[in-house]
């Protein structure tokens, strides 16, 4: 755990330090955002744990013997996925003087930055369960895995390019695959570049196999919602996540949200405090959220066994899912 990190001269060097001559420039990548909160449907949370209703079994109906039949009875029960609101935060000393002598807004340039870091903490947690809370449920990659969701790439060789799989079968397979569960798959989420592997496959006459209108990048791929992962949130393997993205489960108890302090003091797991912003002259930027997660597995007319069912489903190298 790191409790002594703090922004200073000696790591920043004279980039940012006292205006010389020229106007000093610092040019910044846009900031990633993430794919959980772009593709999953979120809801606000009134308390710490929220439950949200899940379809658990279906009513069947009877036909009636006679003018004089009886009429049977059914049932619809449902079960809860349970979204707890979980802190995620940290601290930024800044000194004083150094924000007093840099040619920027420091605070106005962390918060986009820590921002992505939170998004890049949300992604990795409910996509692939990394570092995840313990009260969330499954990521929507380990509840893909664990009933069998997966395909490997590479399935469907493409006419124009011997040995390399054609991606949009492998896409459509995702698809029938859900299908046959009783999920319609109306996004992805996929590897950085995947666009580009995609757009750059070609018949067997020199046609390319997908043709993106004008705009379409970072919108859909073959009507789907299409979201290229670029926060770093990844796992090694994976080529694409697909599935129905309603079923993912959002739950905001409390946005980000940005303080400054000037006297507060910042202590390690042993209650030492090693660092005091008012005896330092300096100021703590602190960010903090607090956000569940949940995949609902509802149940459907195709598949009625909840462990061998997902409304996600996995594309990934040969030997890598459930890795």
């Amino acid at each position: 755990m790191a409790f002594n990190d703090i922004i200073s001269r000696a790591e920043n060097g004279q980039a940012i330090e006292i205006p010389t001559d020229k106007a000093a420039a610092i040019v910044q990548e846009t900031y990633a955002q993430s794919a959980v909160l772009n593709q999953a449907r979120k809801v606000t949370i009134p308390s710490k744990s929220y439950v949200v209703p899940v379809l658990a079994t279906l009513p069947d109906a009877y036909w009636v013997n006679g003018d004089t039949g009886l009429k049977q009875t059914t049932k619809v029960t449902w079960e809860g996925a349970t979204l707890t609101a979980e802190p995620l935060a940290v601290l930024v000393p800044v000194p004083d003087d150094f924000a007093q002598d840099t040619t920027i807004d420091i605070f106005a340039h962390l918060k986009p930055l820590l921002a992505e870091a939170f998004g890049r903490k949300l992604d990795n947690a409910a996509l692939f369960g990394i570092n995840k809370p313990a009260s969330w449920s499954d990521s929507v990659y380990q509840n893909a895995v664990a009933a069998g969701n997966w395909l490997d790439v590479g399935q469907n060789p493409s006419p124009g390019q011997t040995g390399e799989s054609d991606l949009a079968q492998d896409v459509s397979a995702m698809g029938l695959k859900l299908a046959e569960d009783g999920f319609n798959m109306n996004g992805v989420v996929t590897e950085p570049g995947f666009f580009w592997r995609v757009a750059g496959q070609r018949t067997i006459d020199g046609h390319p196999i997908f043709t993106p209108n004008a705009g379409e990048r970072t919108q859909s791929l073959y009507g789907l919602n299409f979201f290229e992962q670029r926060n770093g949130a990844w796992k090694p393997g994976v080529r694409l996540l697909g599935g129905d993205w309603d079923k993912a489960i959002v739950g905001i108890r409390q946005d980000i949200t940005f303080t400054v302090h000037t006297d507060g003091v910042i202590a390690d797991d042993d209650g030492k405090v090693v660092f005091s912003a008012m005896q330092s002259d300096s100021k703590i930027l602190r960010a903090v959220m607090r956000v569940g997660f949940a995949v609902a597995n509802p149940v459907t007319n195709q598949a009625t066994v909840k462990s061998s069912r997902s409304p996600f489903v996995v594309l990934s190298d040969e030997g890598t899912a459930g890795s």
